[in-house]
């Protein structure tokens, strides 16, 4: 029987406070399975290579490349493209701490699929502060995952992203702009959504580490929530996913079935106008996976915030 081999992604940048602990959680999954972990530091000025560099003494299993400054989109998809021969290919943050059976769960999962189907498996994750108390959990899957939810809710947060090489091929010969796009994760999920297959698990398989250095947070209530989307609002955010969209619509357009190329015509189409903002929001396919949050979209489509 053939072994399956795992290979862990991460880029990392300035991350000496807190990626021992998750290189630490990362040696210590339990697992039966190979595991290779491929890390790009994005020109760090702190201590996190030679963090990495002392790890690297005892374990050969990792292995590190060093770039110049692209962000954390440009990074995650250049390791999408120089790593391969992997069966399975996971994304993780440089300062989360992932539960023991975090690979194995989601391993497990892909087994049960196609392996010639792009596949992308998703799961919760539990909220914690700077000292991992737990304040909360990533959402969980309410509804059906279609590409007429991934393609306005960045739904799997890439921390939790798992795929199979068909999936990985796919994203690694695709020729993107990656300054176009505003989530790496929220990118591949819509690929996954139109190419392939999408597996979700809300059972939490990681401590997702809420801090002020985080580029995207998670409110602890919907309160915070709501509140969370009003500074996107005013930061201008909403504005950048929805160029995100557009872009992902021309790239796709040709992949798209005729039932999805109808809504997103409609959607294009409708831009055009504050009124025909109002009868697209009205009549609209396009959801989140909780209805007030859909109804929260179709109103901020309705007077331009997307």
């Amino acid at each position: 029987m053939k072994r399956i081999k795992v290979a862990v992604l991460m880029s990392t940048y300035n991350g000496e406070k807190y990626i021992e602990a998750q290189l630490d959680s990362i040696l210590s999954q339990q697992r039966n399975f190979d595991l290779g972990i491929f890390i790009r530091d994005d020109a760090s000025t702190d201590q996190t290579v030679a963090i990495i560099k002392e790890y690297q003494k005892t374990n050969e299993n990792i292995h590190l490349t060093r770039g110049k400054n692209l962000g954390c989109n440009a990074s995650f998809f250049e390791l999408l493209k120089n790593v391969s021969g992997y069966n399975y290919y996971a994304f993780s943050d440089q300062d989360d701490v992932w539960m023991e059976d975090k690979l194995q769960s989601a391993i497990n999962a892909l087994e049960k699929e196609n392996d010639n189907t792009p596949l992308l498996y998703g799961s919760c994750s539990f909220l914690t502060n700077e000292q991992l108390e737990k304040t909360g959990i990533t959402q969980r899957q309410h509804r059906k995952i279609t590409f007429y939810n991934t393609l306005i809710q960045n739904f799997l947060p890439g921390h939790a992203q798992v795929m199979n090489e068909k999936l990985r091929s796919v994203l690694a010969k695709s020729n993107i702009d990656t300054s176009k796009i505003y989530y790496y994760d929220s990118w591949i999920t819509n690929v996954a959504a139109v190419e392939g297959k999408i597996i979700f698990d809300n059972t939490p398989h990681t401590y997702y580490r809420q801090h002020s250095s985080n580029e995207i947070g998670y409110g602890k209530g919907r309160l915070s929530w709501y509140k969370e989307r009003l500074k996107r609002i005013k930061d201008n955010q909403t504005k950048k996913y929805s160029q995100q969209i557009d872009y992902f619509i021309e790239k796709y357009s040709n992949d798209l079935s005729p039932e999805y190329s109808e809504e997103i015509q409609k959607y294009t189409n409708s831009k055009t106008s504050f009124f025909k903002r109002i009868k697209y929001a009205t009549h609209s396919k396009l959801y989140r996976q909780r209805p007030s949050e859909t109804r929260l979209f179709k109103i901020m489509y309705a007077i331009g915030l997307y």
